[in-house]
């Protein structure tokens, strides 16, 4: 009876851990420009590929899986300074190269960091056309269910040097942007599209990962270099403290009720997670090399996570970051989890596909 009682509790329990989960490839989209990041708008009717040596967003329909369109900046493009991260010298290259995006909360807005371009451009899934007053970046729009080009003009706001990851607050009021190389966070006012200010976030630091609080009025910011995240009090606008968690964060979430942050530690291939609360880090698990993007399913149980150089996708269970499951994908580097959880979709920065998979549960 002993014996049963025991194999009915570990039952139970891998199956409370989301045991069997996995997944499943619906589509991959081949052809892509360098890849860095992808993104599920939060109304799960348009994706987007931030294509950053093509030099153009790719939409994709997450429900036909088609491609919708292409917004392609490499006509219009403009000599700039860019940066050759292995040999850490400065290069000449192209200011329109987009790297990350953040999604307005009710899906309708796309705003789109530029790598060398110092701004942001905002697209619009509407097309309408920028206000008057505003500064404009010129693309050509690749319509490939109607099979026809047209020109348009985006709003673009100014930032600081190297902008990356862009984070829209859960109330729609802001636009975060770490700026990798400026050491701070532009905050824009996402009505009038005005930059607010540029929040300092530390000295000597790099900052890149975004996380913001449901109330929108905390933000967690991960500095790669100089080994902290600092909170930001978006009310006063201003750098609150800096938490000493991990020395090389990339990228970090928030669990859904706001008790834990979940950190990539890049050169350490680990996850970190961290209560908030209790001011200590709670759980700590080794990936595979090069912990870049992670992303958390809506229910707050799973941690998809892109182990960059060791050529994996792993899923972790949330609460003890048990590793649930682990499949072989190339350089991945973008990850996004739909707003229904079913569909998980990865960038590979290094074999230029991006591919979206259905997230099985065998519960």
């Amino acid at each position: 009876m002993k014996t049963l009682f025991t194999v009915l509790m570990f039952c139970a329990a891998l199956l409370s851990s989301g045991y069997g989960v996995s997944l499943k490839k619906l589509a991959t989209f081949n052809g892509m420009g360098a890849p860095k990041s992808v993104e599920v708008s939060p109304d799960g009717t348009w994706v987007t590929v931030m294509n950053l040596e093509g030099m153009d967003v790719t939409i994709i329909d997450p429900k036909t899986l088609k491609v919708i369109k292409k917004v392609n900046f490499a006509p219009y493009k403009t000599a700039a300074t860019g940066h050759n991260y292995a040999t850490k010298q400065k290069i000449a290259s192209f200011a329109e190269k987009p790297v990350e995006c953040g999604f307005s909360p009710d899906g309708q807005y796309a705003w789109v960091s530029f790598h060398n371009g110092a701004c942001v451009v905002r697209i619009d899934k509407n097309e309408m056309d920028p206000p008057a007053d505003m500064l404009v970046q010129k693309c050509k729009i690749e319509d490939k269910i109607n099979n026809k080009t047209y020109i348009k003009t985006l709003p673009k706001v100014k930032v600081l040097s190297t902008p990356k990851v862009v984070q829209v607050s859960p109330d729609g009021k802001l636009v975060l942007v770490a700026n990798w190389f400026g050491e701070s966070v532009s905050v824009i006012d996402a009505v009038t599209m005005k930059k607010l200010k540029d929040i300092k976030t530390g000295s000597g630091v790099i900052p890149r990962g975004i996380a913001i609080t449901s109330d929108s009025k905390t933000a967690y910011v991960a500095n790669m270099a100089g080994g902290t995240i600092a909170v930001l009090d978006l009310v006063t606008l201003t750098k609150v403290k800096s938490l000493s968690i991990s020395p090389n964060p990339r990228h970090i979430v928030l669990s859904p009720d706001d008790k834990f942050l979940y950190i990539t530690d890049n050169s350490g291939g680990k996850v970190i997670k961290y209560d908030i609360a209790a001011g200590k880090i709670a759980k700590t698990m080794y990936v595979g090399a090069q912990a870049r993007t992670v992303a958390i399913t809506p229910d707050g149980q799973y941690l998809i996570v892109a182990a960059h150089g060791s050529d994996e996708i792993a899923i972790l269970n949330s609460g003890d970051l048990k590793i649930l499951y682990k499949t072989k994908f190339t350089k991945p580097m973008g990850i996004s989890v739909s707003p229904d959880g079913k569909q998980v979709w990865v960038s590979s920065y290094g074999g230029g596909y991006v591919t979206a998979f259905e997230l099985v549960l065998d519960k």
